[in-house]
C-alpha cells in the first residue's frame, strides 16, 4: 500500500471579471483571504506546491501544482474546488507534475454562468484550451463525479488527448436518480429557501454536507480544509446554482447529460475507483459499465463514500498508479478494509 505523507483530512456573465483594487468586504479582498488560507491549507498537506493562474476563453482560472515528473491533471466535481485534492497530492507528486485545476465557476476560477451554454461543449472547450494553454499534447485525466462527465466526454471526442482517464466516484450522467438532498434544491417551492440557505454557509452546515452526500467519515475532514470549502461556497454559490440549474430538473440528471450507452464506445482505458457507500450511485453501477467496455476496469473501496480518496486516501492512490501504469490489480485491493485518518 502506498503511504501518503503529510495527510490532511462571486452579476456573472461566462468569462473573466475585472478584478480592481481591494476593499475590505470587497469581493476582491475576500478571494486575497482565500488565497491566503488556501496557501496555509497547502503548506501543510501539500508542501513545495506552486499556484498559477492560465487563461481560457471563458476567463482564467487556477492550477495547483505538485511535482516535476510526466504530467498528470485533477479534475474537481460539481459544487467543488481543486483544493479538495490536497491530502492525495504528495503520494501523487512522487511520480507526476500533478496539476490540480479549479472548474469554471469554482474554487478561485472566475465567476462562470452556465444558464445559456451547451455544458458538454463547455467541457470540451475548457480542457483543450487548458491542455493547449499548458503545451500540453495529452495528459491522463483523474477526475471526480461532474468532472468525471467532463472528462468522459472530452476522451470520447478526443481521445487522443487522453491516454488514460481514472474516475474517482460514481461520474455524473451514469444515472439520472440524484441524492434526495439535491432534488430537494431543484423543486420550486423549495429552491429559494434551500439557494437562501447556500448563500450563508457555516463549517457546520458544510460537515453536515458532506456527510449526508460526500464521505463516509466528515469527522476526518479537518477543521482548515472544512473552513475553505465554506468560503469556497460562499464565493462561488452563484455560479453553482447557473450550473445546477442547467444540469439538473425535478427528475434527476437532465437526459441530454446520460451516458448511457457511450460507454460502449470509451476507447481510451478506462479505471473506475467506486466507494462502496457512495450516495450518488452504488458500485454496481460501475460494474455494469465494466461489462459493456473491455477497456473499462472497476475497482471498489470499501467504507468509502462518493469522494472516495478522502475516506480511503491510500487505497485510492494505489488504484491511481495501477491504472497509469496499466498494471493489474491485485485482487484484495477490494477486500481491504480503508485506513482511518
Amino acid at each position: 500500500m502506498t503511504a501518503l505523507p503529510g495527510r490532511c483530512t462571486t452579476g456573472l456573465h461566462p468569462g473573466s471579471m475585472s478584478n480592481n483594487e481591494a476593499t475590505p468586504g470587497s469581493a476582491s479582498s475576500r478571494d486575497h483571504a482565500f488565497e491566503r488560507a488556501q496557501a496555509a491549507y497547502l503548506d501543510r498537506c501539500a508542501p513545495g506546491h506552486r499556484t498559477r493562474r492560465v487563461r481560457w476563453s471563458g476567463g482564467t482560472t487556477q492550477i495547483i501544482e505538485l511535482g516535476e515528473g510526466p504530467p498528470l491533471l485533477l479534475l474537481h466535481g460539481g459544487l467543488g474546488e481543486a483544493i479538495q485534492w490536497a491530502n492525495i497530492l504528495p503520494a501523487l507528486a512522487r511520480k507526476h507534475r500533478v496539476m490540480a485545476v479549479d472548474r469554471p465557476g469554482h474554487g478561485l476560477a472566475d465567476p462562470f454562468d452556465y444558464g445559456e451554454v451547451d455544458l458538454l461543449a463547455c467541457a470540451r472547450r475548457f480542457l483543450g484550451e487548458l491542455l493547449d494553454a499548458e503545451g500540453l499534447a495529452s495528459v491522463p485525466i483523474v477526475a471526480a463525479s461532474m468532472g468525471g462527465l467532463w472528462s468522459l466526454d472530452f476522451a470520447l471526442t478526443h481521445p487522443q488527448r487522453v491516454p488514460r482517464l481514472v474516475l474517482t466516484g460514481a461520474p455524473a450522467g451514469v444515472t439520472r436518480t440524484l441524492p434526495l438532498q439535491m432534488r430537494l434544491g431543484t423543486l420550486p417551492v423549495l429552491k429559494t429557501l434551500v439557494r437562501s440557505m447556500m448563500r450563508q454557509p457555516t463549517r457546520d452546515s458544510t460537515r453536515a454536507f458532506w456527510k449526508q452526500l460526500l464521505v463516509a467519515h466528515p469527522e476526518r475532514l479537518s477543521d482548515d480544509l472544512v473552513d475553505l470549502l465554506t468560503e469556497s461556497q460562499r464565493r462561488n454559490a452563484p455560479s453553482w446554482f447557473t450550473l445546477i440549474d442547467r444540469a439538473f430538473d425535478v427528475r434527476g440528471m437532465k437526459k441530454g447529460l446520460l451516458l448511457t450507452g457511450r460507454w460502449k464506445d470509451l476507447p481510451v482505458p478506462t479505471t473506475l475507483v467506486w466507494g462502496e457507500r457512495d450516495a450518488w450511485g452504488g458500485p454496481a453501477l460501475g460494474e455494469a459499465i465494466a461489462s459493456m467496455n473491455p477497456r473499462v476496469r472497476m475497482v471498489r473501496i470499501p467504507d468509502a463514500g462518493h469522494a472516495v480518496w478522502m475516506d480511503a486516501p491510500e487505497l485510492v492512490v494505489e488504484a491511481i498508479e495501477g491504472a497509469l501504469s496499466g498494471e493489474e490489480f491485485v485482487h484484495s485491493l477490494t477486500a481491504r478494509r480503508a485506513s482511518p485518518s
